[in-house]
C-alpha cells in the first residue's frame, strides 16, 4: 500500500528555514556563521545581516547565537 505525498509539505522540509524574512538569512547560515568565529551578536548581525531591516527576527537570532554558543562551551568544558 503505497502513501500519498504532499508535495507542499515536502517542498516546506526541503526548504531551509528562513529565520530573517527580510534579509534571506536561514537558521544554517546563522549557525555557519558562529562556527565560523562570529562570537558576538554584533558581529553574527554584521556578517549575516540578520535582523537589519524590520527587527522582527532578533529575538529569534539572539535565541540561536545564545544555543550555539552554549554548544561551543560545553565542547570546551
Amino acid at each position: 500500500m503505497s502513501e500519498e505525498i504532499d508535495l507542499s509539505s515536502l517542498y516546506a522540509m526541503m526548504r531551509p528555514k528562513k529565520v530573517c524574512l527580510c534579509k534571506s538569512v536561514t537558521e544554517s547560515e546563522l549557525v555557519t556563521a558562529i562556527e565560523n568565529g562570529c562570537d558576538t551578536m554584533e558581529k553574527l548581525i554584521d556578517t549575516t545581516k540578520a535582523s537589519t531591516n524590520c527587527g522582527n527576527c532578533a529575538g529569534s537570532v539572539l535565541v540561536i547565537f545564545q544555543r550555539e554558543m552554549d554548544k561551543k562551551k560545553s565542547r570546551i568544558s
